[in-house]
């Protein structure tokens, strides 16, 4: 069985009952961060179940119990050697621990260690368990839970009783030394033992093979090898008395060559004295070396990365500042023929939504109210109804009855707008669906904000001077993103007085006008740039937590209006060596192909997916990762407006963009069409299946797609098919009521259409 990281994760954090943050890292062994509450947990390749509980339940144990100083990777003060011992008790220790709070770990660890130990990960392989050092017998003792016969010494056996009663951390080091003392003596001895004999016979130190020497002489007899079967039990491999050397002959190698080389290290470690003797565990240092087995060589790397903080003084150009800068444009007292045509502009856009949007508002609250009612509980009060009391001994229903009705959540809008190069067409379009829209929000009392976002430095600059030009918007931080400048502009807000909402209003109107008229103008500060989404949709986390909190709302609608990708910010920021004296941060590229992408924020993590490259012509995975987070963070809904263009532009965008509700997209809707006899090369743009979607969209005004990131998202068309349209109620020939209603339904579903943001956005939260 195979698991996923976010499977590992999960259960880590489900056992360490805490939002403790796993990252998964190329690493030997694992780590923990107290401070921050971080585990670090090697990328292990697909092992068995049993195996994968073990090894995270083990480092869950440690993250739960253990202190800084007693993890595998902390530097002992008493050596290496002395670390062993202190892993083998403290092991003991977390393991009966987290066996204790989940009972159904205990399978899974004994199947785990007996995997481990078959596979000889402790290279006691041919070795007899009897004949080793006491802290390796109670290494696998404790591992195994007792299950192979093991034999103690009285003194052992109190010693055992020491490790397996341990509850705290002082425990451990006080039992530890204990062990640590009492192995001293032991191995010594053997040491000493293993000498005389050696002497007296006149055999070399070369030539010795033993326990304690764990050379490769076959002088010495072992016992037969021991391995745990598959229930736990010992069985033997061969005759009780068999050497190594005829270990070797039979197998042609030296059990793996788990004794080869080691010799050396007995003949080293010689000391006449008893104080400076250094006694070792051989399998938890063996165990140590042969982590590395369990780990995945092949993974592709993972990144970790958090958000940089927006630095808002440096990124928000407040609607106060805005409309100055525009009415200190439009407001020129000698152009008296432009502001005629400003202040008509202005007129014509009231008279033709001013009294539709009324119309709206009370749909709206109609559409709100059918929800309620939908929803509403009637149940009985208690008291008696007189009035039914008479058909008491027939109907148990004599009580009166009330209703009711749920009350509906509050809702606020955020609204950003694509202040990009190719939105030039469509920016005309798009402000007026944008005023409809707040004009709308202002009559139901919905709290609102519009932002127009973009990257243009210049703008900026015109906005605050040249000392903006080294301002940064973010920080810049180790294993932060890196992002590029983004400048949000308000426009519009439900804070507005209604002097500055109308002034607003002739300002935008003005600044429409300046998109359908080439000679009209437009202030500098109001060029177009790029589409930096991703750090707007950051930038905008903050400010949408406040807006939430200081209008009292339940949920926050975020409406994108756009027509292109999101630029890349596939980007974070490392340390770059210079010299040695010097050490700078730069930026360093990823791909998401070649790496696991994880967001870290507040000890949350979100995977970044992989881009579907099937229908997006970009990295947009990224993107995705980003909108899940703001949803979470923010807990807001999105909804999508895709400007597809028109004519050719319109059946590309529609063939990049569409999504079914079963997540295909057009290559993938269309080849499945096609079946076995699908061309290796399909036009898609001009297949029957986007020619279909195309008509929807040129009818309606809008196609609705279900993208992934978003609420609800819609395909819009682009150019002037965005403008909103002076409807007027047309009847030809002969005034009839049968032509006069069909005509007022036509004329209202066209205002409708024309009118498609504020629309789609009424029954996005109406419901």
């Amino acid at each position: 069985m195979t698991f996923t990281v976010e499977q590992k994760s999960q259960l880590a954090k489900l056992m360490a009952t805490e939002n403790l943050r796993i990252e998964h890292q190329k690493i030997s062994t694992a780590r923990f961060d107290p401070k921050n509450r971080v585990l670090y947990c090697p990328i292990w390749q697909n092992m068995t179940g049993a195996l994968y509980d073990l090894l995270m339940g083990h480092e869950v144990g440690h993250a739960l119990y253990t202190p800084p100083e007693g993890w595998h990777d902390a530097v002992s003060q008493r050596g290496a050697n002395y670390k062993g011992f202190l892993n083998v008790v403290e092991d003991a220790r977390i393991e009966k621990k987290v066996k204790r709070k989940y009972p159904g770990l205990r399978s899974s660890f004994l199947k785990g260690y007996e995997y481990l130990i078959n596979n000889n990960f402790f290279q006691i392989k041919g070795r007899n368990l009897n004949e080793m050092s006491f802290i390796d017998r109670l290494n696998i003792h404790t591992k195994l839970n007792g299950i192979l016969p093991i034999d103690f010494n009285e003194e052992e056996l109190g010693l055992l009783k020491q490790v397996e009663a341990c509850e705290t951390w002082d425990d451990v080091i006080r039992v530890t030394q204990s062990v640590f003392d009492y192995s001293k003596n032991e191995q010594f001895e053997m040491q000493e033992m293993l000498q005389s004999m050696a002497a007296a016979s006149g055999i070399a130190n070369d030539d010795f093979d033993g326990e304690y020497g764990d050379g490769d002489g076959d002088e010495l007899d072992g016992d037969a090898e021991q391995s745990v079967g598959e229930k736990g039990k010992p069985s033997g491999d061969g005759d009780e008395g068999q050497t190594k050397k005829q270990s070797r002959d039979e197998d042609g190698e030296d059990d793996d060559g788990e004794y080869d080389g080691q010799l050396e290290r007995f003949k080293d470690s010689q000391v006449s004295s008893k104080d400076q003797f250094e006694p070792e565990c051989s399998t938890d240092k063996a165990f140590r070396q042969n982590e590395d087995k369990l780990l995945d060589e092949k993974c592709k790397p993972y990144l970790y990365l958090k958000f940089p903080k927006p630095i808002l003084e440096n990124i928000v150009t407040p609607y106060k500042d805005v409309h100055k800068f525009l009415s200190n444009y439009y407001d020129d007292p000698e152009l008296t023929v432009r502001n005629k045509n400003i202040d008509k502009a202005v007129n014509d856009f009231k008279t033709k939504n001013d009294r539709y949007i009324g119309l709206l508002a009370k749909e709206f609250e109609m559409k709100k109210a059918a929800k309620a009612f939908a929803k509403a509980k009637v149940s009985n009060t208690g008291d008696i109804d007189i009035s039914r009391l008479y058909r008491y001994q027939v109907d148990d229903n004599i009580f009166r009855k009330t209703m009711r009705v749920p009350k509906g959540k509050s809702h606020g809008l955020v609204l950003l707008l694509d202040r990009s190069g190719s939105m030039s067409q469509n920016m005309a379009g798009s402000i007026e669906q944008i005023m409809v829209l707040s004009a709308f929000c202002r009559k139901v009392n919905i709290p609102f904000v519009v932002y127009g976002f973009g990257n243009s430095i210049e703008g900026r600059m015109m906005d605050y001077g040249r000392d903006e030009y080294n301002k940064k918007c973010f920080t810049e931080n180790l294993n932060e993103f890196a992002f590029d400048n983004v400048y949000l502009r308000e426009y519009l807000s439900s804070k507005m007085s209604g002097v500055e909402y109308n002034k607003a209003i002739r300002n935008l109107v003005a600044l429409k006008m300046s998109y359908e008229q080439r000679y009209f103008g437009r202030p500098m500060n109001e060029d177009l740039s790029n589409t930096p989404l991703n750090e707007a949709m950051v930038a905008l986390e903050p400010i949408v937590n406040q807006f939430r909190k200081v209008n009292n709302l339940d949920l926050v609608n975020l409406v994108i209006v756009h027509d292109g990708d999101a630029d890349n910010s596939s980007r974070y920021n490392v340390e770059n060596v210079i010299s040695p004296e010097k050490t700078i941060i730069s930026s360093k590229s990823f791909s998401l192909t070649e790496s696991n992408v994880y967001i870290t924020h507040d000890r949350k993590q979100f995977k970044v997916k992989e881009s579907r490259h099937d229908y997006y012509s970009y990295d947009d995975g990224l993107r995705v990762g980003i909108f899940d987070w703001f949803t979470k963070q923010t807990d807001s809904k999105i909804f999508g407006f895709f400007i597809a263009g028109d004519r050719y532009r319109m059946r590309e965008g529609v063939t990049q963009r569409y999504v079914n509700d079963k997540g295909e997209s057009v290559y993938a809707i269309v080849k499945k069409q096609y079946g076995a006899n699908c061309p290796r090369y399909i036009n898609f743009s001009k297949s029957d299946f986007v020619k279909d979607l195309v008509t929807e969209l040129r009818d309606n005004k809008f196609l609705q797609s279900h993208n992934e990131g978003y609420e609800s998202f819609f395909i819009i068309p682009g150019g002037s098919d965005l403008n909103i349209e002076n409807d007027e109620l047309v009847i030809n020939g002969a005034v009839t009521a049968g032509k006069l209603k069909s005509a007022f339904m036509k004329m209202n579903k066209k205002k409708q259409f024309s009118r498609v943001m504020v629309s789609r956005f009424i029954d996005g939260i109406a419901s």
